[in-house]
């Protein structure tokens, strides 16, 4: 049986939930709203795992779990109460560091890869292990080395937040100019633009699943049915830089985003998210990251 924790809520939880079921396997699903409202967390600091979940009156032990499939939201910021915010907050946290030791398989371990919180260092160092170029990058908080930055990108700049909350990437263009100076009260990141397609590689254990994005928008996510989307085999040397980069992150699941240089065909490497939303791709792929994440799950 597989522990799954998320959210009911969470369009990716439940496209999970379905294909543990659609696979026969039994799940253990538990909902960490419900979790934080009605139960509690006990850790028995000597045993982690008799590590006890509780929902109202079904408990769950951590322990009895061969595999745990974590989509590990922090909820407390909609919390109806500051104690129930707390407390929530501390439950996530809990759960987070549990989960690094628990004798089961854990897709993923939410504190393993921490490098997104900071998307310069994510970016350089992640690309390195990958063996992949980067867009030219600056992260600053003074308005005159943006200025300079941004006009020596001969094909164009793009600024967006540099910390790990979800951020939408902004063409820079001349009207931006004079809202540099605000810049003193936060540090943004600015990077070379790359024009042509998006590429969003899935990565669970040693497969990968690959998918082309051509949008009419700077961010595709941002478009709703107006994006091409076309199934991809990456190239080996892509393939094989996802491989280290799970083995080097200590993760089985990643969301890999690449931009294709139209003009050269180069690859540029532009973020590795833990924690991906992969039902749009999934749907699009047939089911197969899917049935790929169940299968690394009940491997034995």
């Amino acid at each position: 049986m597989i522990l799954a924790l998320g959210l009911a809520a969470d369009p990716t939880f439940t496209a999970g939930l379905r294909a543990v079921h659609a696979a026969g396997i039994a799940v253990r699903p538990v909902d960490l709203p419900s979790r934080a409202l009605r139960g509690r967390v006990r850790i028995p600091l000597g045993s982690l795992e008799d590590t006890v979940l509780s929902v109202g009156d079904e408990t769950v032990r951590v322990g009895d779990f061969p595999a745990i499939w974590c989509r590990l939201v922090d909820v407390a910021s909609g919390a109806p109460s500051a104690g129930l915010a707390a407390a929530s907050a501390g439950q996530t946290e809990a759960l987070a560091r549990i989960l690094e030791f628990v004798p089961g398989k854990v897709m993923n371990p939410p504190l393993r890869e921490a490098s997104g919180f900071t998307k310069v260092l994510h970016a350089v160092a992640l690309g390195e292990v990958g063996g992949w170029r980067v867009p030219e990058t600056c992260l600053t908080s003074d308005p005159a080395e943006a200025l300079g930055f941004v006009r020596g990108c001969r094909g164009g700049a793009i600024f967006k937040g540099a910390s790990a909350t979800k951020t939408w990437a902004t063409v820079f263009e001349p009207h931006h100019e004079s809202r540099l100076p605000r810049l003193v009260h936060l540090p943004v990141l600015f990077q070379e633009r790359i024009s042509g397609p998006d590429v969003r590689v899935h990565v669970v254990g040693d497969r990968c699943f690959g998918e082309l994005i051509d949008s009419p928008a700077l961010d595709y996510r941002t478009v709703r049915g107006g994006n091409d989307y076309r199934p991809l085999v990456p190239p080996r040397e892509i393939t094989e830089g996802c491989a280290r980069l799970t083995g080097h992150c200590g993760v089985p699941l990643l969301g890999v985003d690449f931009k294709i240089d139209r003009a050269t065909g180069e690859w540029f490497f532009l973020e590795a998210n833990s924690m991906p939303c992969f039902e749009g791709y999934d749907e699009r792929a047939d089911g197969a990251i899917s049935r790929a994440i169940v299968e690394w799950l009940a491997a034995p």
